[in-house]
């Protein structure tokens, strides 16, 4: 009686022990990431407000939309940042506005990374990726700019200004 108390307690401590690491230990999305996994029902609470709510700059959206050929994006962002949390849906809601096809991986391509800023993918460390959100632009395989954390004008116009480089 004794000897099953005991295990039963040590089971139970166990458990116990491994449920706290498990509730303590966030697990993100890492690696690539389908565009659908930001407005899932996990993390729509999450990135539909920011998405729904910015209203980028009509202008400025014209311009990107005349201008889209030949380019694409990277996103590098974490889920558990909250920069990304609210940079990332606004910067999908300039692009979806701009006639991108966002939800195209071969137009838009999205990486999650841990909270240490890294990604177990080929190619990652390539990026040089020191801040998260970073928007990789690029024009026919060529990176032409990048937007790390946050614009430095607005999403939008810092894009806009990339994409200049390329017309001169």
């Amino acid at each position: 009686m004794q000897q099953t108390l005991f295990l039963s307690f040590i089971l139970l401590f166990i458990c116990g022990t491994l449920m706290a690491q498990d509730n303590g230990d966030k697990k993100y999305p890492e690696g690539k990431i389908n565009y659908s996994i930001l407005f899932n029902s996990k993390n729509k609470g999450v990135f539909e407000p920011e998405f729904n709510g910015y209203k980028p700059d009509a202008d400025l959206v014209k311009f990107l939309k005349a201008n889209r050929k030949g380019l694409r994006m990277k996103i590098v962002m974490g889920f558990w940042c909250e920069d990304s949390q609210i940079y990332v849906p606004r910067m999908l809601k300039v692009l979806k506005d701009a006639g991108w096809d966002v939800e195209d991986d071969q137009v838009v391509k999205i990486y999650g990374v841990d909270v240490n800023k890294q990604a177990g993918f080929e190619g990652f460390k390539a990026l040089n990726i020191t801040n998260v959100p970073t928007f990789i632009v690029y024009y026919n395989n060529d990176e032409i700019g990048r937007i790390v954390e946050t614009p430095k004008e607005t999403l939008e116009l810092d894009l806009v200004n990339i994409i200049k480089k390329i017309q001169r």
